[in-house]
């Protein structure tokens, strides 16, 4: 229950000093009658240490702790009536605290009864009857009190506890429903994206391979490839928004270095299985990459290479193009950047006529990973 080990603490270290507080007058008054004295101070120093067990944040109710509680009562009970000091009844009240939290209202009404009862025997054995008629219902008060206003603390906890489980079922039932929401919105792009898109792109596909009937040339394979890729990338597109698999980022970049026939596209990934937002990411940078080769690089090679690194995964790549003393941050490299930027990671470029481009992209390692 929330708010149980609060409570306890508090009952704790304010009952603690309450049984300080009734050992005083020993320390004040003295020891009066040694023979007596003994047992009594026995019988605190076990109460003390029983109330201390009992009112620890780990101690739940049950057969012990019900038994340390009787125990409790006992040793109260027994400094009465060996050598009472006035001040003993008020440990009773601690006992009723605690029955507050490990009893039902019933049981707890009848253990106070039953031990305000053995305190008027007590005191009736250690003094007279009319003393226990005057001491006893006091005391009687303030076990009552306190137990009705422990019983209150416990069932505003027990409250706050239902409200919170319904706040978090509340929680969960939106998120249930936002995830229905956007799994509707995923399959309704995916049909609209294959269908908008998959019809022209076949035609595209087609028509381009009976135009290779006539002798090949380099612009038209680096069309009819980019086709493939382009038709390759929608399908996978549907296909993530329709089912949502997990990427296999190694097989799906060997696929993707297959589909460039110039530059050569060498990979080099060990088989990494990094979270979905991260493995998403290094395919659209290398896909980038690959892109900016192609259509800038004029070069005969591109190397990628992805490895786990102590700090996280690292992405580097180089070509052997012409380069460029003025780098220009086009859409596509801008969003590589943001892309990285997002999980965290940091993106460096460089290029320079006659040396080509060469990037490093570091993603820090999942939080837990």
């Amino acid at each position: 229950m929330p708010g149980l080990s609060d409570t306890l603490r508090v009952l704790r270290l304010s009952g603690l000093f309450a049984w300080l507080l009734v050992a005083a007058p020993a320390v004040v008054q003295g020891t009066g009658n040694p023979r007596a004295f003994v047992p009594w101070l026995g019988s605190l120093l076990v109460f003390g240490i029983l109330f201390a067990v009992s009112t620890r944040t780990s101690a739940r109710p049950g057969p012990s702790h019900h038994a340390a509680l009787a125990a409790e009562s006992a040793c109260v009970i027994t400094m009465v009536a060996i050598q009472c000091r006035g001040l003993e009844g008020t440990l009773l009240v601690l006992v009723a605290l605690q029955l507050a939290l490990a009893a039902e209202r019933r049981a707890g009404l009848v253990v106070i009864v039953a031990q305000s009862a053995a305190l008027a025997a007590a005191l009736s054995y250690h003094w007279t009857p009319r003393q226990a008629f005057l001491l006893v219902p006091p005391y009687f008060g303030f076990q009552l009190l306190a137990f009705l206003l422990m019983e209150r603390v416990v069932l505003e906890g027990r409250g706050r506890a239902e409200l919170e489980r319904l706040n978090a079922e509340l929680a969960a039932s939106r998120e249930r429903l936002a995830e229905g929401a956007r799994l509707g919105e995923r399959l309704r792009i995916a049909g609209e994206l294959h269908d908008a898109m998959g019809h022209q792109l076949v035609a595209l596909s087609l028509n381009l391979e009976a135009l290779g009937s006539t002798p090949r040339s380099a612009p038209l394979e680096t069309a009819r490839t980019l086709t493939r890729r382009l038709l390759d990338d929608v399908e996978r597109v549907v296909h993530a928004l329709d089912r949502d698999p997990g990427l296999d980022l190694p097989a799906a970049l060997r696929a993707l270095a297959a589909d460039i026939p110039k530059p050569r596209v060498h990979v080099e990934a060990s088989e990494l299985r990094p979270d979905a937002a991260r493995a998403h990411t290094l395919l659209r940078c290398c896909q980038e990459i690959v892109t900016n080769a192609v259509k800038h690089a004029d070069a005969s090679n591109l190397w990628i290479t992805i490895q786990a690194g102590p700090n996280g995964v690292v992405l580097e790549a180089r070509d052997d193009g012409a380069g460029t003393d003025r780098l220009v941050l086009g859409h596509g490299l801008s969003g590589m950047r943001r892309r990285v930027e997002e999980l965290g990671g940091a993106l460096d470029l460089e290029t320079r006529p006659g040396a080509g481009f060469r990037l490093r992209a570091l993603f820090p390692a999942a939080a837990g990973a």
